[in-house]
């Protein structure tokens, strides 16, 4: 078959003018098309604190117990519980009441918040 004829290419593609495909395609090597120039990016929102990492945490708890500063706990179930920090670790500490009772052990993720009392 003559290369001009103007019969049907078998890729679908008309042959009406010369093909100018002389050997294989061109390789780009896996580049694909030409890459614009990258934009910075938009800057990401703030990672959240964790406050282990900063220390204050440890430093506020030890000034606590030094100082034996009274401090209400209130507890996620809205009880509130009045004494003083005897001892801190990661997960719990332990407070012991200003009315006496035995020392309790209270875990951090079950206390809403708490703070000094005056």
């Amino acid at each position: 078959m003559n290369r001009f004829s103007n019969k049907q290419h078998p890729r679908g593609k008309s042959s009406g003018r010369p093909s100018n495909n002389f050997g294989p395609p061109a390789k780009n090597h896996g580049r694909g098309k030409p890459q614009k120039p990258r934009r910075p990016a938009p800057p990401s929102a703030p990672r959240p604190v964790n406050y282990e990492e900063t220390g204050m945490e440890v430093n506020y708890l030890k000034e606590l117990v030094d100082a034996e500063k009274p401090i209400v706990v209130v507890l996620s179930t809205g009880e509130k519980i009045r004494g003083t920090v005897r001892y801190y670790d990661r997960d719990v500490f332990s407070l012991g009441p200003a009315d006496g009772s035995p020392k309790i052990f209270l875990r951090k993720s079950g206390i809403r918040y708490l703070y000094e009392e005056e």
